[in-house]
């Protein structure tokens, strides 16, 4: 009888890391997934002002030029943030 009870609390146990590790992958992917839309909002408003600023400088236009001409301020742009926020997220 004693041999039965231990393997049923295994298999409970088991059980119990199964479900908590479901859970944990389940809200790492919810996590995620709210952080893609925020990446995506946060997209627009960049590509927004650096359309600006391109237009600003006189470089509008199509074409490969102009695409290279956006990634790289958008590039630049998104390493200063980060920094600025690896910085940040670091104090205490």
């Amino acid at each position: 009888m004693n041999g039965i009870k231990k393997t049923a609390l295994k298999f409970e146990e088991g059980v119990k890391k199964i479900e908590k590790e479901v859970r944990k992958n389940i809200a790492t992917a919810v996590l995620a997934a709210f952080a893609f839309i925020i990446a995506l909002v946060w997209r627009d408003a960049i590509q927004g002002v650096v359309n600006e600023i391109v237009a600003r400088m006189g470089l509008n236009g199509t074409g490969y030029i102009y695409t290279i001409i956006i990634a790289s301020i958008v590039t630049l742009i998104c390493v200063l943030g980060i920094m600025f926020f690896s910085r940040w997220g670091e104090k205490k």
